[in-house]
């Protein structure tokens, strides 16, 4: 068979946590076409690997790429790291089904990326990711407050059981069009509003496939035990097998004893029955917008209404107010990442005590004053997880890698990121590769999730699978990428193919993409 390239002279390591061996790797067709010691040349153009380790592409579990992608389709801040394929939809936000119930809020809280929201279900937002033809392919969750949202708004309401079966349907219609599974986010509006009733009904609708619920618990922190009881619950009661637990952290210094307790709650799951994984970020500081930081009654406003009522003088004043009685930790522990207000600009990386030790302002009006300016865009990551239960849970075999970012381009167009949207995948290599084999680290963010979501021609190095695949240096890798300069580019990654393209080389794009929809 003609062969469009040969890698020759790569260290394998095929995806699967078996040994790596010396070997090359045939392609044609976007897809690999063989494995083995030596291979003819077979017409093809020859690379040489020079020694260095040929791995699947890196598989990101956890992101939230699903309108950067239209916006800016090089994903830069993906690809450089290795990834070349992102599940998004995730934390219950997917950005179908779209109905009149939500597409005005979705389109506020992705309007910094200029982008009209015009499709109305997956197969449509499918349709148009394969036009874009991003960098990187992506598959999507179906999100729960988002399908919530598509029926009866943002509400705190209980669907009828009318409402209940129109949402079941839209799951059942967004599963078929090729949504990876489900996702909830009840930390979020509207999520946080619902109950064990409706969480059980859909998954029964879930249940009938053999996708996974994924699930941003309702507490990582003071009842981060119960949360998990909870999602282990909701799967036993529907007869769902697959759970998938997002980004699993013990959150507070308070909560960090529970580790072992956490640990256990899983070891039990499996022993259940239940198909128990789980996704983490290589970071201490989580990321998400700056609105949900917010104390009651804040913290049941969505976006929308948030920012109309304190549009209101006297109502900014009262919430002012509010903010001024948090506790003062909370401002040296909450750092602002993004937001389109301008007088913030200088403190993007700080904390709110630090930035506002450099300005005239106090933390809480600074908070106030970005909020209100820009509810939807602003960003915050908060401190508080322990360093040594990070290593613990990345180290667990049913834990893959997840950014729990978007892809954004290098310079700051669409917005900052945390340095995982930079960074993550070298970092998470070189922390899992102390303790386990460089072979079982890559196996957590190739063939393990790859099977996590069903992605059956992806994860590993082997014939008739797509070729995605990265090059690295495994002695150059890492990431420079921080709070005050987030979007570096990540060291060590030496060439990225998608589908066969070489899409990253050298520190830069090659100006080609086939990223796909995996449906």
């Amino acid at each position: 068979m003609t062969s469009d390239f040969i890698i020759q002279n790569a260290l394998i390591i095929d995806g699967s946590g078996g040994p790596s061996f010396n070997g090359a790797v045939s392609v044609s067709g976007g897809k690999i076409t063989a494995v083995g010691k030596n291979l003819p040349s077979a017409g093809g153009k020859i690379i040489d690997a020079e020694g260095f380790i040929l791995a699947p592409g890196f598989i990101d579990t956890h992101g939230h790429s699903d309108v950067s992608v239209i916006a800016a389709p090089e994903s830069t801040g993906k690809i450089s790291q290795g990834i070349t394929t992102e599940i998004s939809g995730n934390c219950g936000l997917s950005v179908f089904p779209v109905t009149r119930h939500n597409r005005e809020h979705l389109q506020e809280l992705y309007k910094h990326y200029n982008v009209k929201i015009s499709w109305k279900d997956a197969d449509d937002y499918s349709e148009l990711i394969d036009r874009v033809r991003p960098a990187i392919n992506l598959s999507s969750l179906c999100g729960h407050n988002t399908l919530r949202a598509a029926v009866m708004g943002y509400g705190d309401l209980k669907p009828s059981s009318s409402e209940l079966n129109t949402m079941k349907t839209l799951l059942g219609v967004s599963i078929g069009n090729g949504a990876a599974g489900l996702s909830s986010g009840f930390f979020y509006i509207p999520g946080k509003f619902s109950g064990e009733k409706e969480i059980v009904t859909l998954l029964e609708e879930l249940s009938r496939t053999n996708k996974p619920y994924t699930t941003h618990l309702r507490s990582e922190a003071s009842l981060l035990l119960e949360s998990i009881d909870e999602a282990v619950a909701a799967v036993m009661k529907s007869g769902q097998k697959k759970l998938h637990i997002s980004h699993l952290k013990t959150a507070g210094r308070e909560n960090w004893h529970k580790i072992d307790d956490v640990f256990q709650r899983i070891s039990q799951a499996h022993h259940n029955g239940i198909h128990l994984t789980a996704d983490r970020y290589p970071y201490t500081e989580s990321m998400t917008q700056l609105s949900s930081y917010l104390p009651d009654p804040y913290d049941r406003m969505d976006d929308i209404k948030l920012h109309d009522h304190i549009q209101d003088p006297a109502n900014f004043a009262e919430f002012t107010g509010i903010l001024k009685h948090l506790p003062e930790e909370r401002w040296k522990t909450l750092r602002l990442i993004s937001t389109t207000a301008k007088f913030a600009e200088k403190g993007f990386g700080k904390t709110f005590a630090d930035f506002a030790s450099m300005s005239e302002m106090n933390p809480w009006d600074i908070c106030a004053s970005i909020l209100r300016d820009d509810t939807a865009g602003a960003t915050a990551a908060s401190a508080g997880m322990s360093e040594e239960n990070m290593e613990r849970i990345l180290n667990q075999d049913y834990v893959a890698c997840g950014s729990d970012e978007t892809a954004r381009p290098l310079d700051y167009s669409l917005g900052r990121s945390h340095p995982r949207g930079f960074g993550s995948f070298p970092r998470f290599i070189n922390i899992v590769r102390k303790k386990l084999s460089l072979e079982k680290t890559i196996r957590k963010i190739t063939s393990l999730p790859a099977d996590i979501y069903h992605l059956h021609d992806r994860g590993r190095i082997v014939v008739e699978q797509a070729a995605d695949l990265v090059l690295f240096n495994p002695d150059k890798l890492g990431t420079p990428a921080n709070f005050a300069d987030p979007h570096r580019i990540s060291e060590g990654i030496l060439k990225v193919w998608v589908n066969g393209v070489l899409t990253w080389e050298d520190g830069a794009p090659t100006g080609k993409r086939a990223g796909k929809y995996l449906k």
